[in-house]
């Protein structure tokens, strides 16, 4: 009895000891909030990056040519990719603005007077300035410097332009760009070159510091309501920030996340590392680092918050140490050497998956072949395009294609899905003079899908259906001016049965200050259902006072009356969608008269 008594101590002991050991991450948690200090560094920060107030676009390339340093490319080597975008010339285009003064002409800065008294020493006269043209994603770029980019063969300096085309410039060099900017369908040769005189802003290679978070998101699935005018779509946001060794954080994340380090010659060769994830409003409540402060869906209706699910992953960051690693390889210890790890900073992730409802313009005039563009703009309110550049990496690239080859949009075929940067322009009621060192000009990434309704079922159990009543209706017109009894019933029957399918259509579709194509035929299908019923009753009155006069009417009636209602609705086709050819789909595009 006894050494059970004694069993029981010890296993209560062991027991209690382990319910009170904290977990990893509970300690990390208690010692972020107990211990950092937010205030001394911003998140996360590039020093000293060079920029000429563009990037070029990128596009990801599931089958890109792999290319060796010396410049040769090996044909059988396909690795994915980002490569730059390119038009049919081979010239690249702009894929982001990175400087606010590029984006805006000078006119669109006159508007305060004390935006005049900040800027009269800084930049330029408010009594003798120009409006030089603006840069916008989407430019051909013909030449920086007159430089032709598309000359640079050479492996390194094309590795700068994939990269960052700022850094093929020295450090405050004067810049001048050659564009091709697209004005109605034409492309007209413009100088953004601001280097000729002092009185306006110059374009200059700049230093500057900034936060650059990485942000993807991922559409799941659409559904669209045209009568609402929305579309609802699932969502999956991830947000990824560096911070380096000056942030609070990155000693509490290395000395609580990095355990069983092994050195050689004083330098780490092993570890093992390991994270920490945080529910959403846990990892808010430390008031730390918040990686969706002013991130912000334009057009956004609704979130259902019930959907909703998100957390934050926090762990360290290492990279190889190779100043070390080239010291050592040529030594005498070269056989036992290990690649060395530097431990640098950390990183804090956001993942989010929720169910989003947007406004959206439909332009239905080509109802039921129209051609839609579903628009996704995400972006940051707080901080301007000085202070914060977000960029998306290959996974968005790669999910936006997965998206458009495997997703279904009920009713909808997906042409094409696109992701872009875009600039926002938010109104500063309050202070737009730049005291506050806001531009006005936001960060943006915009996710665009194209679709295309699927007609097959309009065509086929609408139009066609239709097209048979009036067909029945007209064929009223053969039966003998005698039988108006016969006549009458027929072409009654008829108008109902196109009333009956005209409820069928509005219940799918907004009530439209315009007439869509099926209105149109619609509209053109009730008159053309009315005529024989007023024709049947003329001729009729007609046979008894002349039945030869009748005859020839007879004889128009059913030569021309199909035929001019088919006339009328391919001409309605032809009209609609030339005034709206970006609405149409394929299937009638050849109707565009431009």
């Amino acid at each position: 009895m006894r050494y059970k008594f004694y069993f029981l101590i010890l296993l209560f002991s062991l027991t209690t000891t382990y319910s009170f050991a904290k977990p990893m991450c509970k300690i990390l948690y208690d010692r972020i909030y107990e211990e950092a200090d937010f205030y001394d560094v911003s998140i996360p920060t590039y020093e000293n990056k060079k920029s000429i107030g563009i990037r070029l676009e990128k596009v990801w390339n599931k089958e890109k040519i792999y290319e060796t340093r010396d410049g040769e490319k090996k044909e059988n080597m396909k690795s994915p990719g980002y490569e730059l975008a390119k038009n049919t010339d081979g010239y690249y285009k702009v894929g982001k603005i990175t400087d606010p003064l590029l984006h805006k002409t000078s006119a669109d800065y006159v508007k305060t007077k004390s935006f005049f008294e900040f800027i009269e020493d800084k930049y330029y006269k408010p009594d003798s300035f120009k409006s030089p043209e603006k840069i916008e994603v989407g430019d051909v770029i013909l030449s920086i410097n007159d430089i032709d980019l598309r000359s640079i063969t050479d492996y390194e300096r094309k590795k700068k332009l994939l990269n960052n085309v700022s850094d093929l410039f020295e450090t405050n060099e004067l810049i001048k760009f050659e564009l091709l900017k697209k004005y109605k369908n034409k492309f007209k040769k413009v100088i953004v070159d601001r280097t000729g005189t002092s009185k306006t802003p110059n374009i200059r290679n700049t230093l500057k510091d900034f936060d650059a978070p990485l942000i993807d998101f991922f559409v799941k699935s659409i559904t669209i309501d045209e009568k609402k005018g929305t579309f609802t779509a699932t969502i999956e946001k991830n947000h990824l920030a560096k911070i380096d060794k000056r942030h609070g954080l990155t000693k509490i994340i290395h000395e609580e996340l990095i355990k069983k380090k092994e050195y050689k010659e004083g330098n780490l060769t092993n570890f093992r590392w390991y994270q920490c994830p945080y529910p959403e409003q846990e990892w808010e409540d430390l008031d730390s680092i918040s990686l969706t402060y002013g991130m912000k869906f334009d057009k956004l209706i609704s979130q259902d918050n019930s959907l909703k699910k998100s957390f934050y992953n926090i762990r360290p960051n290492w990279e190889y140490d190779f100043d070390n690693w080239k010291k050592f390889i040529n030594s005498a210890n070269a056989k036992n050497f290990e690649m060395p790890y530097l431990l640098e900073g950390a990183e804090v992730a956001y993942n989010s998956t929720g169910v989003y409802t947007f406004q959206s313009d439909f332009n239905l005039k080509t109802f039921p072949f129209d051609k839609q563009t579903i628009k996704i703009f995400l972006y940051n309110e707080k901080y301007d395009i000085d202070n914060l550049r977000a960029l998306f990496s290959s996974f968005s690239l790669n999910e936006a294609n997965k998206f458009a080859e495997t997703n279904t949009i009920p009713g909808w075929n997906i042409d094409n899905v696109d992701l872009n940067y875009k600039i926002f322009e938010k109104i500063n009621t309050d202070n737009f003079s730049g005291f506050s060192g806001d531009s006005g000009l936001h960060d943006g990434i915009l996710y665009e899908v194209e679709i295309s309704r699927k007609s097959g079922y309009y065509i086929f159990k609408i139009i066609l259906p239709i097209l048979l009543i009036l067909m029945i209706c007209w064929s009223a017109v053969w039966i003998d001016p005698k039988e108006i009894e016969s006549r009458l019933t027929i072409t009654i029957v008829c108008l109902l049965s196109l009333i009956a399918y005209n409820f069928v259509i509005d219940s799918d579709l907004p009530k439209l200050e315009y007439l869509t194509i099926m209105d149109y035929i619609i509209l053109i299908s009730y008159i053309y259902a009315a005529i024989p019923n007023f024709l049947s009753i003329y001729s009729f009155q007609l046979l008894k006072k002349n039945k030869a006069l009748t005859k020839k009417y007879e004889f128009y009636e059913k030569k021309y009356g199909l035929p001019s209602y088919i006339l009328i609705i391919f001409l309605i086709v032809i009209i609609n969608a030339s005034s709206a050819p970006d609405h149409t789909n394929s299937m009638f595009t050849w109707a565009s008269m431009r």
